[in-house]
């Protein structure tokens, strides 16, 4: 009974053994990190073309920045760096999100003006706020998506009161 077992978990160790493909999960970690690090320099490259403000850009930057060293101390020896890469890699598209729903505020912001309600402007600037908070915190996942929402939601309900205002 015994040789039985041992027969068995040794036989599935080398299957599993078999089946390991160093050099393919090093190729899909290289790629994965790649694409990181692309998706990082696109969001530098949107961040640099937007019409936010200064302090804005300057910190979205900042959060960038902090994304690409993120993602360049991964190693190929850690356990699992395949599944990091793509955390930060769905980390680094929640701050492009967040980057374009802040610029479309600042837009709203513009077209409401001083005219447009003031409840609208402090709902959308608080909202703005908590955004950014959330990419300065480094909460780039569950907290930034949830301000993020509600940043959109205030940003269409923004944009229907700067199109009574115009």
């Amino acid at each position: 009974m015994s040789n039985n077992v041992t027969s068995r978990i040794s036989s599935r160790t080398s299957r599993i053994e078999a089946k390991y493909k160093g050099h393919r999960s090093e190729d899909r970690f290289f790629a994965a990190r790649n694409d990181a690090k692309q998706a990082c320099e696109n969001l530098r490259t949107a961040i640099r073309k937007s019409q936010i403000h200064a302090v804005m850009r300057d910190e979205l930057l900042q959060a960038a920045d902090r994304a690409e060293a993120l993602v360049k101390g991964v190693e190929p020896t850690q356990v699992h760096p395949g599944a990091e890469i793509r955390q930060l890699a769905k980390e680094i598209e929640h701050l492009k999100l967040a980057e374009q729903w802040v610029a479309a505020a600042d837009r709203v912001l513009n077209r409401l003006g001083t005219e447009g309600p003031a409840s609208a402007r402090t709902d959308l600037e608080q909202a703005q706020d908590a955004v950014m908070w959330c990419v300065r915190a480094g909460e780039w996942n569950g907290q930034l998506t949830a301000a993020g929402t509600q940043l959109q939601k205030l940003v269409a309900e923004g944009e229907i009161h700067a199109a009574r205002v115009n």
